[in-house]
């Protein structure tokens, strides 16, 4: 009983060091109060998380998270977190939440590398992990399916969830452009027109952002649904889908006023 509640001290402590770690806006500051975090209780996933973030080669990058990623995916399997009846609902049990949060960040640092097909497969290891997709990893995967034009794999997600929110209907709407159903391409372009009524305006660069908003954007990380910010995440989020059909703000131009 003393180990634990030394080891629930422990931990308190070091979360205590790593929130005012997120907190603190002068880099150099922000990952010494981490490493402290991780000095006081050495498993602090996500402290270790947070340091990585700000590593520059984005190959060491992706072996620092693959190394964390290793590393808890040990501690669960002793917890016996993988068994058949949790799976499915992580994300659920708070202590796979580390591993989730990883696991998301290793995705997003193979899509740095170009990895899709990689990133894919941890993908659809978190959905299976977390059936009510907590991280909204669907919206990553929308976008990945579509770049390789897995048309199938795209459509069957899309019906799993009956999701209508912006994030899920600009890569729709690029996979349809993609399979060449222009029709299905126009009817789901005026829905996500009916979502948010910028992003159109802001694709065709009717609408521009000066550099001090966009940093004010970035700062707050947050939009509201239909708002000019969202506008700007979405294209922001799926620019690497946007460039790989170059006639599609073209056809938006033509088809939809």
């Amino acid at each position: 009983m003393d180990f634990e509640n030394e080891k629930f001290r422990k931990m308190e402590e070091s979360d205590g060091f790593l929130f005012k770690a997120y907190e603190e806006p002068i880099q150099s500051k922000a990952i010494k109060l981490a490493k402290q975090a991780l000095e006081i209780y050495p498993d602090n996933i996500d402290a270790e998380n947070f340091i990585t973030k700000f590593e520059t080669n984005t190959i060491k990058k992706l072996k620092k998270y693959e190394d964390t990623l290793n590393k808890e995916k040990t501690n669960l399997e002793k917890q016996d977190m993988f068994d058949k009846e949790n799976i499915g609902k992580f994300w659920g049990l708070i202590e796979t939440r580390p591993y989730m949060r990883t696991k998301h960040n290793y995705m997003l640092t193979l899509m740095e590398l170009g990895r899709y097909t990689e990133a894919i497969k941890q993908g659809e290891e978190l959905l299976k992990l977390c059936e009510n997709d907590n991280l909204g990893i669907r919206y990553l995967l929308m976008g990945l399916y579509t770049v390789l034009e897995k048309f199938g794999e795209c459509e069957k997600l899309y019906n799993k969830y009956l999701d209508n929110s912006t994030f899920m209907l600009f890569p729709l709407s690029i996979m349809y452009y993609k399979k060449g159903d222009y029709k299905k391409t126009k009817k789901i372009l005026k829905e996500l027109q009916e979502n948010n009524e910028y992003i159109l305006d802001y694709l065709k660069q009717k609408i521009k952002f000066t550099e001090n908003k966009i940093k004010d954007i970035e700062e707050e990380g947050t939009y509201a649904w239909g708002s000019k910010s969202e506008a700007y995440f979405v294209e922001k989020d799926y620019k690497y889908l946007l460039e790989t059909v170059p006639t599609y703000i073209e056809f938006i131009e033509r088809e939809i006023k």
